[in-house]
């Protein structure tokens, strides 16, 4: 029984393909995201044998989400989903096992899981090993800047000039020494964007750059907040880490 995640920003599209997949006997959907971060989180929880994944999607693109995957789900294959013909050319340049186009056909879906249920593990390996050296040479370096907004402008910002980033009825605040800006994204695309980075989440509401801590305060009940510096450094502002984040803030910090 083949474990499958289903991951595009559109409902109907996720929809359309879970029940196709539903007619089938050997498969099973286990999951679905309309997000990379989210469908990255998904893969390292249940570890799918198959990832049909859309190649355009708002926020982190497919190619960018297929390399994270790689990372988080070692051994799931990719099958690239995409509604143009020249997209599912590109799928088969970067590695993926097969494609799907939309709107998706009962008849193409079948024969796509009658493929991966005749792999070997052999075949599975080299499946998998192929895809890994495609997107680590076809997905982009990153680059160690960020678009933000203040004013009606687009400013780019370095990481590093990041203090801390939060999230208050949907909008996203990035701090800086200079200034607060806004972006146009979630807190959780952002946490994926800089997860190689000492840029940490430390509550659900907020991320901070652990190199810019000047103090961290024990709090009641085994809690701890964050004493940061904000606009010039001229004044400090003190963030709680969250229950979920105590354990990995001490790792970080070397705290006992």
């Amino acid at each position: 029984m083949l474990k499958a995640i289903i991951v595009d920003d559109e409902l109907p599209a996720r929809d359309e393909l879970k029940f196709l997949l539903s007619q089938l006997p050997d498969i099973t959907v286990i999951g679905e995201a309309d997000n990379g971060p989210e469908a990255v989180g998904l893969a390292a929880q249940h570890n799918p044998d198959v990832v049909f994944l859309d190649i355009q999607m708002r926020g982190m693109n497919g190619l960018d989400t297929a390399l994270a995957l790689r990372t988080a789900a070692p051994h799931a294959l990719i099958v690239f989903a995409t509604a143009y013909d020249e997209y599912a050319l590109k799928a088969f340049e970067i590695g993926a096992v097969d494609y799907l186009l939309k709107p998706f056909e009962g008849e193409r879906v079948t024969s796509t899981v009658l493929r991966l249920e005749k792999y070997r593990p052999e075949e599975w390996q080299v499946a998998t090993t192929h895809l890994d050296q495609v997107l680590t040479s076809t997905v982009k370096q990153p680059v160690h800047k960020l678009a933000v907004e203040k004013n009606g402008k687009i400013i780019v910002i370095d990481y590093d000039d990041i203090i801390y980033i939060h999230t208050h009825t949907g909008l996203v605040s990035i701090v800086t020494a200079t200034g607060e800006y806004s972006y146009s994204g979630t807190l959780t695309e952002l946490q994926e964007r800089l997860r190689d980075t000492p840029i940490y989440r430390v509550h659900r509401s907020y991320l901070v750059h652990m190199e810019k801590v000047k103090e961290v305060i024990p709090w009641f009940k085994g809690t701890y907040w964050l004493k940061l510096p904000t606009l010039g450094n001229s004044s400090y502002i003190e963030i709680p880490v969250g229950k979920g984040q105590i354990k990995n803030l001490k790792e970080i910090l070397g705290l006992k």
